[in-house]
């Protein structure tokens, strides 16, 4: 079933990026400008890791390595600390980029099916495209809750709309143990 829904969301994108209609892509002005943070472009044009097919055919596993990587890269970019993205991908996958929850959400940071369609993430379980998805969701949801870790992490896991009707960390236990454990593992991971 995640398959078909994974599959489905992968044409869904295909079929946005060929006709422009992709929240990632830049959005052409009448003049002919481009509309488009250089950010934004320069977010498209690096790829820090060989693509899907690269890795397949070249037999390359992505390692512990390459992940840290990929963390310091979109997070500092995003000025996040790296520590944090790292604690919340150990609390969410373990480091699994192949990691699939019961609930549907891909990849090292969990990203559920909406989330990649709003994010335009091509793939989420490769672990650049997820961990690029899943710091500008973290960055927005700091940026919603003028920097407030607990506000965020409670956002990122029950949803901005859970977080905001409760006024604060909504009474799900789940989301109460998330935030405990993330905020935990980011303790140890500043005190290294």
């Amino acid at each position: 079933m995640i398959e078909e829904m994974y599959n489905a969301m992968t044409r869904i994108n295909e079929l946005k990026n060929r006709f422009g209609l992709n929240k990632t892509d830049m959005q052409i002005k009448p003049q002919g400008q481009v509309n488009a943070t250089f950010s934004e472009m320069e977010d498209r044009a690096i790829r820090l890791l060989p693509n899907e097919e690269e890795r397949l055919l070249g037999g390359t596993v992505v390692s512990r390595n390459d992940i840290d990587n990929l963390i310091n890269y979109y997070s500092n970019k995003r000025n996040i600390p790296p520590s944090l993205v790292r604690s919340m991908i150990n609390a969410e996958s373990n480091f699994n980029p192949d990691a699939t929850s019961p609930k549907g959400a891909m990849g090292l940071m969990q990203l559920m099916p909406s989330t990649v369609m709003d994010l335009g993430v091509q793939n989420p379980y490769d672990p650049e495209d997820n961990i690029r998805g899943g710091t500008a969701l973290l960055k927005n949801l700091l940026d919603s809750y003028q920097g407030d870790y607990k506000l965020a992490l409670a956002a990122y896991n029950a949803g901005k709309g859970n977080v905001d009707k409760a006024g604060g960390v909504p009474d799900i236990k789940e989301t109460k143990d998330y935030v405990r454990k993330v905020i935990d593992l980011y303790a140890g991971e500043k005190d290294k």
